[in-house]
């Protein structure tokens, strides 16, 4: 009898950790992959320096601001991050499909360039 009830407390808590839902005020699974897309395009054009400037003009250079861009105040992001995080499974979807994002991005455009050293 012990065991069924183990069972079944264990077969609640697995399946509420499955379906989580997004409480309003927090970024949809689908907006968070695209910011996290964002933010991690901004930050490797600012580390690959791909604009070649002195170090003192970078950030009025690298201008990006992802956030604003999708208009999402930092207020919004920081929650969402915080709700994600206490639910480390949706975050690692999330940021598994941001990489994956990121790799076809990556894909389309190794594909596209020219090798100029084949005959």
């Amino acid at each position: 009898m012990f065991s069924v009830f183990l069972f079944s407390i264990a077969v609640s808590c697995s399946s509420s950790q499955d379906e989580v839902k997004i409480p309003e005020g927090i970024l949809s699974r689908e907006e968070f992959i695209k910011v996290i897309t964002d933010l991690s395009l901004a930050e490797s054009a600012a580390n690959l320096n791909v604009k070649n400037v002195k170090m003192e003009k970078m950030d009025s250079v690298y201008a990006f601001n992802p956030l604003k861009e999708n208009k999402i105040s930092r207020g919004k992001f920081d929650s969402t991050a915080s709700f994600y995080a206490r639910h480390p499974k949706l975050y690692k979807e999330v940021y598994d499909e941001a990489l994956k994002k990121l790799t076809e991005m990556e894909a389309a455009r190794k594909g596209t360039v020219k090798d100029t050293l084949k005959k």
